[in-house]
């Protein structure tokens, strides 16, 4: 089966002993967009997995008490075979009866971190997901079961609902709890959806938050007010950019404010390893790509170079020679993008005290290291000016 995403948090020594729980998870079809005249295998996204079309109708688990959607499924019992599971597990928790022959591998997500049931052990979690179709009556509605739900599933409110993928989708992004292991739960089976459908990443805003903060209590410091303040700029920007498009006729939205928000809360994620220079980079971006996130791990590679040169980084280089050919290589093989170039942008001009004044900043940046290139110093005038024409507003009245 396809690896969708890894999720790795390496939060465990690799010298503990492991446990392992696998699940079968159940991507049902009601009404297919894009795979009307086709089985689900044979449709593939950009990255050769199977999709689902945005619009498409799917059947999913819905937590009424606490508002939010995930796939169906569970546990695979000790010599079970997986398609078994599936079949028990969906009945049991939304009472639909999947037609055996229909499954079709749909991908694997594979988790690994620290047991939050036995101390110092390793969890490894490999989530088989499957697409099938479910048994229908004569008027072609599925035909269903009375539920069979654990405690969890019934606290939380189970339900079977018939939805499209993305109304799924922003429902969990706008989720809200106080529960970790909850939300990051539902920030998997958000991920699973949109890398199904090939859409852009983005998580539960509550979910990025706790990750900042999380990763903020390893290592307190500015960085926390800077990470909010180029996020709340971020989306200020994106929303202006959508607004002045919008006035000249345009239906279609340039920037998503939420996932510009998260890449300007996330850019800094690496500052969580200690007071570093270079090494932010290179820890930020491994630490989201091992969460499965890969656009977002981009933006920790790309926001301090937006020459798309390693040489005009500044401050230490404080990696290895290896980890820095590596930066190097993946600068060059990257496109940047507007996400890329806004959050370039809000790093030059948001400090952690409030400053939303990118010449100021610069300066402050040139002070305390000495220099600051002048190629760097033009191009970030050089974006200002690109995300103003974007706006029709001047950056600093969009941003105050």
């Amino acid at each position: 089966m396809k690896t969708l995403f890894t999720t790795d948090y390496k939060n465990y020594e690799p010298d503990w002993p492991s446990s392992s729980r696998p699940s079968a998870r159940a991507v049902i079809i009601i009404e297919s967009e894009i795979q009307k005249a086709q089985s689900p295998a044979e449709t593939s996204n950009s990255s050769g997995l199977p999709s689902l079309s945005p619009n498409d109708k799917i059947a999913l688990a819905y937590a009424k008490n606490l508002n939010y959607y995930k796939f169906p499924g569970g546990g695979i019992g000790e010599a079970e075979e997986n398609t078994a599971a599936l079949i028990r597990e969906v009945e049991e928790e939304t009472g639909l009866q999947v037609i055996p022959e229909s499954i079709e591998e749909a991908g694997l997500v594979h988790r690994v971190m620290q047991s939050e049931m036995f101390p110092k052990t390793i969890f490894i979690q490999d989530s088989f997901h499957y697409f099938c179709r479910v048994k229908t009556g004569a008027d072609g509605k599925p035909l269903i079961k009375s539920q069979n739900l654990d405690d969890y599933e019934k606290d939380d409110g189970f339900e079977l609902r018939l939805v499209t993928v993305d109304e799924a989708i922003q429902t969990n992004l706008r989720f809200k709890s106080d529960n970790a292991a909850k939300l990051d739960m539902i920030a998997r089976e958000t991920l699973v959806m949109e890398k199904l459908c090939g859409l852009e990443e983005n998580l539960p805003r509550a979910f990025a938050e706790a990750l900042l903060e999380n990763c903020v209590a390893k290592n307190p410091g500015p960085w926390r007010e800077h990470s909010y303040a180029v996020a709340q700029a971020a989306e200020k920007i994106a929303r202006a950019v959508n607004e002045n498009a919008a006035s000249h006729g345009s239906t279609t939205s340039l920037l998503n404010p939420d996932f510009a928000y998260t890449c300007g809360l996330l850019h800094d994620i690496g500052r969580q390893m200690g007071y570093t220079y270079m090494a932010h980079v290179y820890d930020g971006y491994h630490f989201l790509k091992n969460l499965g996130y890969d656009q977002l791990a981009k933006i920790c590679l790309t926001h301090s170079f937006n020459l798309k040169t390693i040489e005009d980084y500044i401050g230490k280089i404080d990696i290895s020679a290896a980890q820095y050919e590596e930066i190097k290589v993946l600068l060059a093989a990257t496109q940047y993008d507007d996400y890329d170039c806004l959050i370039q942008l809000l790093d030059s001009t948001c400090g952690a005290d409030g400053t939303k004044n990118m010449e100021t900043r610069m300066n402050d940046v040139k002070q305390r290291y000495g220099y600051y290139p002048e190629g760097k110093w033009n191009k970030n005038f050089e974006l200002k000016d690109y995300f103003e024409k974007l706006m029709g507003r001047d950056l600093y009245e969009v941003i105050k």
